[in-house]
């Protein structure tokens, strides 16, 4: 089998190759004018089967590499392992050669012998508290919680000597039982916190042990290579069997008030019942009588009976009582499944049960519509779980007005019943919906909009985000609560495990918003960006092309100006674009002479220099259709840019359109703006790699802002004309946040898009100063408007950074 050595000489033999074909073709490509001859032809199509093999063998390169890390995991973890056990074993046969010698010396063994016992246990047992304190750190992040009734408990920490002494691992005893756990796991959060000591970057560890019955102690020991193990940690455990339910406290990760999650140890559907049948009688005498406002839509496949009765409980502790259980079960093979759900469909008449032939989640999740009576649906997965206000929470967003509602969701990590993964989602954005299936958990909308939509089978595995796509060309009402409601279990195999878990998403994804494109008449086509459940959007081939006026502002700096001129004479594809050069009194002899090297039109524009102005001056100048205002420190990167920015700005909908801006190290310096940062407004994600995923696909997916940078900005000229233009008031700065602000004033969308991309040099041809007025200006007409905070940049991330980090509160 070949390794990653061959595949690299490959590679080095196919480039020698490539580069021979190259010259090959540098020689012809002179001699062709007025010829007809075919070796240009041949020669290209040969480079381009080498590039071809080359691409291939960086895929096996890119293969070997992972299999090597993969590897390399696997041997660093089983190093460990041997580590430990080999530490343990000289531990053992230590204290046997001690306890030998003991026995040789000692004449009168036999007749001490319970006496040495009784002094050699308490010796033993004895914690050095003050020596272990000084030279041992540690600290526990699982259990949270000492009581439990789960037969198994998770135990994660870290721990390291301060003084450099190597740990080969780390045990939990229980009386006379001990449990090895897994030593040397990667722990990047300890090291920030311990810079100075090395030994933290792989202080990690977890422990499973088996819980007992009744109050136990826990003690925790490490071991050092060629020494005995040592405690460092006790404390008391309650194994409380006789209970089902343990109602784990915890915090949430959009810093909340705890919640209390149900957690049960693995049921059998008559144990699972005869815990949840009291619960149910209780919630059919306190749920109102009439037709319930929700009807909670849940579809089940050989789901568990302790998940299963998790999802019920979750739902029987809700704030709002005034909801019914449609329950449609698809084919399971599972007896228990079937077992529990016969049982909870004669439990209470709020609880509606329908078992049907496999057909699929979609004809199961219609089965249960068509069993629901409520004003509204909400759906559940059969293995997650509700937060305890989440049906009040969309009761009061609904009686709004509204006709769909969704709100942010974390992910519940079965192994450890931790709230893991928050994700804090925009207000209703259809452009980004297009990129990202973003909406997810908590659904609900109203019941006659879910029924006329229904769910399509031949999208399972993405039906719920195919199902929204149609639902929202209804011109639905799209609401969003700013809450974790929602608790997606992640278990192994699934999508909330592993994004990759079910390859064929992205196929479906790609065919789903390709239809709603279709249907929506938006001529573009849905691609793949390369990152998982990510599309870009692509303007279709156009046969007619709108003129766009492009207005550059200027003074002087021949060398800015001179690259802004030749990018975008030279990488721009769009044919049809004028260049207005909106010229502030220049000098320079060689910016001058620029002017006239290039196809612009320059117009003077006297002092004293006023951004909003000349842009005015520029766009009543203009003769294009569509306005596109340029930074002169600005260098075009993508050769289609004017096709993505057109694309949007010729939408009714959309007021204005904007480029991703980048730094010359290739870093995010524009990807939209956020209002409130900074008390005013400010760029998101400055800083950022260009190429990630950014915040759930924020970066290399279009998608709605609430302002955009007037550096790179495009806008129809009649809707541009209908404005007034820019607020003449805003000399330096601001004017583009005002003009943003007054387009979503009108309902008008702001499009950031990643495919638009232009280099931005900023502040290099003009001093930069931060104008305090301008400032000011922009408050005293929109401070309200600020201050209710910005609807794409959830209240739970960190406003003040603008990185999509999460919030803290003092």
């Amino acid at each position: 089998m070949p390794d990653g050595s061959d595949h690299l000489r490959d590679l080095h033999a196919e480039l020698d190759r490539l580069r021979g074909s190259l010259v090959e073709l540098r020689t012809f490509l002179p001699s062709t004018h007025g010829s007809a001859s075919p070796r240009p032809a041949i020669a290209l199509e040969s480079a381009h089967r080498q590039l071809n093999s080359i691409k291939a063998l960086v895929r096996l390169l890119q293969t070997d590499l992972a299999a090597t890390q993969a590897r390399l995991d696997r041997a660093e973890q089983e190093a460990w392992d041997h580590k430990v056990k080999r530490a343990d074993a000289t531990a053992r046969l230590k204290n046997r050669e001690n306890l030998l010698e003991q026995i040789q010396r000692s004449a009168a063994w036999r007749a001490v012998k319970p006496l040495w016992k009784l002094f050699h246990r308490s010796r033993k047992s004895r914690l050095d508290a003050k020596e272990i304190a000084g030279d041992l750190a540690f600290a526990l992040d699982l259990p949270k919680e000492w009581k439990t009734n789960r037969e198994i408990l998770l135990i994660k920490g870290w721990c390291f000597s301060r003084s450099g002494k190597a740990i080969a691992g780390v045990r939990a005893k229980i009386g006379r039982k001990g449990r090895l756990g897994r030593y040397g796991l990667e722990r990047p959060d300890v090291v920030r916190a311990n810079r100075d000591w090395p030994a933290a970057r792989r202080s990690g560890f977890t422990i499973e042990v088996a819980v007992p019955r009744g109050i136990s102690t826990v003690r925790l020991e490490f071991i050092e290579q060629g020494s005995d193990w040592q405690p460092f940690f006790e404390h008391e455990l309650q194994g409380d069997v006789s209970g089902e339910i343990d109602f784990e406290i915890r915090k949430p990760a959009n810093n909340g008030a705890t919640e209390q999650l149900p957690r049960l140890r693995p049921l059998s559907a008559e144990k699972a019942f005869e815990l949840l049948e009291p619960l149910f009688q209780e919630h059919a005498q306190r749920a109102p009588a009439g037709i319930p406002l929700f009807s909670v839509i849940t579809p089940t496949y050989d789901t568990r009976p302790e998940w299963l009765a998790e999802a019920a409980l979750s739902l029987l502790h809700q704030t709002c009582a005034d909801w019914e259980w449609c329950i449609a079960d698809d084919g399971s093979p599972n007896r228990e499944t079937k077992k529990l759900l016969e049982r909870l469909s004669r439990v209470s008449p709020r609880v509606r049960v329908e078992f049907a032939a496999n057909r699929g989640i979609s004809a199961a999740t219609n089965q249960a519509l068509d069993l629901a009576r409520g004003e509204h649906v909400c759906f559940l997965d059969h293995d997650d779980l509700l937060h305890p206000s989440a049906l009040e929470s969309v009761a009061n967003k609904m009686g709004q007005g509204c006709d769909i509602v969704y709100s942010d969701e974390d992910k519940l990590d079965d192994a450890s019943g931790e709230l893991v993964e928050p994700f804090f989602k925009p207000d209703w954005s259809p452009e980004y919906f297009r990129g990202v299936m973003y909406v997810g958990h908590l659904l609900c909308l109203r019941r006659t909009l879910a029924v006329s939509t229904r769910f399509d089978s031949t999208f399972d595995g993405v039906q719920d985000f195919e199902f929204i796509l149609r639902a929202s060309e209804s011109g639905a009402t799209i609401a969003h609560v700013p809450k974790i409601l929602y608790h997606w279990r992640k278990t192994a195999g699934s999508i909330a495990e592993k994004s990759d878990a079910k390859p064929r998403i992205d196929a479906l994804q790609q065919r789903a918003v390709n239809a709603h494109l279709a249907r929506m008449k938006l001529p573009a086509q849905a691609e793949p960006t390369g990152l998982p459940h990510r599309l870009r959007i692509n303007p279709a081939k156009r046969e007619t092309f709108p003129p766009v006026s492009i207005i550059i502002p200027t003074k002087n700096a021949p060398n800015v100006l001179q690259r802004c001129l030749k990018s975008i004479s030279e990488k721009t594809s769009y044919p049809k674009f004028e260049v207005i050069v909106m010229d502030n009194e220049t000098t320079d002899e060689a910016a001058l002479r620029l002017m006239k090297e290039y196809p612009v039109r320059r117009i003077e524009f006297p002092n004293p220099f006023n951004f909003s102005r000349a842009n005015n001056q520029g766009a009543a100048a203009a003769t294009g259709d569509f306005l596109l205002f340029l930074n002169n420190d600005t260098e075009v990167v993508s050769e289609d840019w004017l096709q993505h920015l057109v694309y949007y700005a010729e939408q009714p909908d959309v007021g204005a359109a904007g480029a991703l801006l980048v730094y010359a190290d290739r870093t995010v310096q524009h990807a939209g703006v956020a209002l409130g940062m900074r008390g005013t407004a400010d760029h998101t994600m400055r800083g950022f790699p260009i190429g990630v995923d950014g915040y759930a696909g924020s970066l290399v997916c279009a998608r709605e802002v609430s302002a955009l940078t007037g550096a790179c900005l495009m806008i129809r000229k009649p809707l541009f004309r209908e404005l007034g233009g820019f607020n003449e008031h805003f000399f330096t700065a601001y004017q583009d946040v005002d003009l943003c602000l007054r387009l979503r004033v009108r309902g008008l969308r702001l499009i950031f898009t990643p495919e638009a991309v232009a280099l931005h040099h900023e502040s290099v041809s003009r001093q930069s100063y931060y104008d305090m007025i301008d400032r000011m200006l922009l408050l005293d007409q929109w401070e309200d408007v600020i201050e209710r905070g910005d609807p794409y940049y959830n209240r739970n991330l960190n406003l003040e950074r603008g990185d999509y980090g999460p919030r803290r509160d003092e």
